[in-house]
């Protein structure tokens, strides 16, 4: 008599709820080889692959390498490929008229290309960069990074009264009162203090800068603060949307370069149409569409959708003091309905610092996106 032996059950491994960890190495390789590969392959989008990996780059505390994708990524944009060139030799063939960046995603890689500068304790480059920003924002947005980065330079390099403006500029765009990350009226009491003399000095505590860069909406929720196990601050889902705005010159032009891009399509399908007739005596509206679709090659799509996939939703900070002896910070990330999605450990000193130290600030940096959430 034959009997059934139960059929074995294949118990699949349960992954964590919560990430433990962000690591952005594999992301840094994948980047890395892409901006190479898409160049062989005559994509005229590989500025965003230089993007993605100069932003991974960043987030991996590689800041020579961010340094130089970022420098290279605006040449490239500017058209300058020789001295792009200078940072990726495989660039100096290159004499394509490649994908343009975005407004927000130019001025994504100066406020990038300034805060390296800033973790690297060049406060004189950080500062160009950021007057670089706002040289081609035109003054037409209100980005609240921009004014509390540029005021902490301007107050780490001893210049109170231009980062009393910046820091006014936050108080008028709302930034003020206890339940703000970026208290713009502890900011300005603080630079007042240092330039009348008044200040006094902590020598048991250290300032810290806390940023969040949420890659994607489902991230985008508060995270919360600890120093060696004890709670110190709760950054907000987002301080500064990065909503760059066009000036009304640039809306008008850009209304021009479609509008003529417009004539330009209709100009060929009326050509193409009439040539068909002449030629094959025939109506000619199909052979009009066809060539109108070889001469454009699908633009709709191509500039519609290429966009900067890294490029962040949103951005928190926050400034805040901890003891000096303090030698981790981790950070708890939620979602925007406030449930816990991972966290992150940062230890501040050692062989495995993941922070910054410069200007007498200790910076944490974080980037959130499903690529570098470690289970």
């Amino acid at each position: 008599m034959l009997t059934c032996l139960p059929e074995e059950q294949i118990v699949q491994p349960v992954r964590n709820k919560y990430f433990e960890d962000l690591v952005y190495s594999k992301a840094v390789a994948k980047y890395k080889q892409s901006m190479e590969k898409r160049f062989e392959a005559r994509d005229n989008s590989y500025v965003l692959s230089v993007l993605s990996y100069a932003v991974t780059s960043f987030y991996n505390s590689e800041l020579q390498d961010a340094r130089q994708a970022f420098t290279a990524a605006y040449k490239v944009d500017d058209g300058r490929i020789p001295e792009a060139a200078k940072f990726y030799q495989w660039l100096q063939v290159d004499a394509r008229k490649v994908y343009r960046l975005s407004k927000r995603e130019r001025e994504l890689t100066h406020l990038y290309l300034g805060l390296v500068y800033l973790f690297e304790d060049n406060l004189e480059e950080s500062l160009v960069e950021f007057k670089k920003l706002r040289q081609h924002d035109q003054q037409a947005s209100e980005l609240p990074l921009v004014n509390f980065y540029m005021g902490l330079v301007y107050e780490k390099m001893g210049q109170y009264d231009d980062a009393l403006i910046e820091y006014s500029g936050l108080k008028d765009m709302g930034f003020h009162g206890r339940h703000s990350s970026l208290n713009a009226e502890v900011l300005v009491r603080r630079v007042e203090a240092l330039r009348d003399g008044t200040a006094e000095p902590e020598a048991d505590k250290a300032e810290l800068v806390i940023h969040v860069d949420h890659q994607f909406m489902g991230s985008v929720g508060k995270t919360v603060v600890y120093a060696d196990g004890e709670q110190i601050a709760t950054l907000p889902p987002y301080v500064d949307g990065f909503e760059v705005k066009l000036t009304q010159a640039e809306a008008s032009r850009e209304a021009l370069q479609d509008a003529g891009a417009q004539a330009t399509r209709e100009g060929i399908r009326f050509l193409a149409e009439l040539l068909a007739k002449q030629l094959f005596k025939q109506d000619g509206a199909e052979i009009a569409d066809v060539a109108t679709e070889i001469a454009f090659g699908e633009e709709n799509r191509n500039k519609d959708t290429r966009f900067w996939s890294y490029a962040p939703v949103a951005v928190s900070v926050v400034r805040t003091e901890i003891p000096v002896t303090t030698s981790e910070v981790r950070l708890e990330f939620f979602d925007r309905e406030g449930g816990r999605i991972g966290s992150a450990r940062h230890p501040l000193t050692g062989e495995h610092a993941r922070a910054h130290y410069a200007a007498d600030v200790y910076f944490v940096v974080a980037g959130l996106a499903g690529e570098f959430y470690v289970y």
